[in-house]
């Protein structure tokens, strides 16, 4: 007959072990999330934007970068005056953004150049 040598079985290890890895890396990803957050809400984006709402380009002009910013702001460069999303275009006295893609499709804000 077998008498098995070693160190006693203990099949309760292996799930511990499962459950501290996952404890460990959720605790890794909390401190994470904390350390980066600044406190400021995130940004919006263009898509967001609704009439009155000013946008910042941190882009180019031909590659533009938009996101909604108070009017009040210095770096406000367009003012939204209108959604074209469903005529997809604006009428010429207008600069026309486009934002393509999303879950609710393409994006068209007619805008206005804002003067300070």
């Amino acid at each position: 007959m077998f008498t098995p040598t070693g160190p006693p079985r203990r099949p309760w290890l292996r799930p511990l072990i499962g459950i501290g890895a996952f404890v460990a890396v959720a605790a890794g990803y909390g401190v994470l999330s904390l350390i980066a957050d600044d406190g400021k809400p995130p940004a919006e984006t263009a898509r967001d934007a609704v009439p009155g709402d000013c946008l910042e380009n941190r882009g180019t002009h031909s590659d533009p970068v938009l996101f909604t910013i108070p009017c009040s702001d210095a770096k406000a460069d367009y003012k939204v005056m209108f959604s074209a999303t469903r005529q997809g275009k604006c009428p010429a006295e207008f600069d026309q953004y486009t934002e393509r893609g999303g879950r609710l499709g393409d994006v068209t804000l007619c805008l206005t150049r804002v003067k300070h």
